[in-house]
């Protein structure tokens, strides 16, 4: 099949260009937060519009900007709360210290994946997120094993959570590998609930993401010109608000469904995503 449109020294109508930041926003804003990665959804679609692999790549980090700000604004509490952990301690200062180690061990893992995949991408592979699919597979059967079994609390291990959360996460940087999937699975084996673990997973994402965005637009900028101004700021917008109703929604989700069914369900909703047929790009 042709490609849609062609972006890279092609020109677009005004419309076209809002239409196609729109949806790539939408992409990234619920893609980033279930067991499935944006990164693959988003080279897919820019590969309809003509962007090459690398670039696509580029600029999927570059829409995690976009997320980050939308976990802060849902989060703002927690964040405040951090703050004044500094001073007053409590969950607040395990919360701080929690992403900085998570954040630390991250980029011991993403910085050089990230640089190798972003030179050297040549085609899309769904095996990784099928691993994802089937790793939650697994976790759904111990979950339902698990309830069947006294219940105990698990409190938060800023060192040992953050740091082992940390380096699962920084296995996002390849494509196909989803962050969310990854530190709900870590964070979920570590012992913590559902809703914590989400929750967990999302606080994580801030740094994490902004970290891509940063790399993208200090050290790889020149892939941002070959995409028009109002790709990105449509895109970035759209993003911000579908990641808070998705936040939202799998945060109630957690809370009305029993562990392993959610956890079923974002199995299937990863692997049936696997399935996709892809094109060699």
């Amino acid at each position: 099949m042709p490609r849609l449109l062609t972006l890279v020294g092609g020109s677009l109508e005004g419309y076209q260009e809002l239409l196609l930041g729109l949806a790539s926003g939408v992409t990234q804003g619920v893609f980033e937060w279930i067991p499935v990665s944006s990164k693959t959804m988003l080279l897919l679609e820019f590969y309809w519009m003509g962007v090459p692999a690398s670039t696509a790549y580029l600029l999927g980090l570059f829409l995690n900007g976009s997320t980050a700000a939308a976990a802060a604004i849902y989060f703002r509490k927690d964040l405040f709360e951090m703050l004044k952990g500094l001073w007053s301690g409590g969950e607040g200062r395990s919360l701080l210290f929690f992403l900085i180690f998570s954040t630390s061990a991250t980029g011991i893992t993403a910085i050089p994946l990230a640089a190798l995949v972003s030179e050297y991408l040549k085609s899309l592979d769904n095996l990784s997120m099928l691993v994802v699919g089937l790793l939650y597979l697994a976790m759904s059967l111990l979950l339902w094993l698990k309830a069947k079994l006294p219940q105990r609390t698990c409190n938060l291990n800023p060192l040992r959570d953050g740091v082992l959360a940390g380096l699962a996460q920084g296995f996002s940087a390849l494509p196909g590998v989803s962050r969310s999937g990854t530190t709900i699975l870590a964070l979920l084996a570590l012992g913590h609930r559902p809703k914590e673990a989400l929750r967990l997973s999302f606080l994580m994402s801030i740094p994490a993401t902004l970290g891509g965005t940063a790399y993208v637009a200090l050290i790889r900028r020149e892939a941002l010109t070959t995409i028009p101004p109002t790709v990105l700021a449509s895109s970035s917008i759209a993003a911000i608000a579908v990641s808070i109703l998705a936040i939202t929604t799998l945060l109630k989700a957690s809370e009305k469904l029993k562990p392993h069914i959610l956890t079923l369900l974002l199995a299937l909703i990863t692997i049936l995503t696997a399935a996709l047929p892809t094109q060699t790009i």
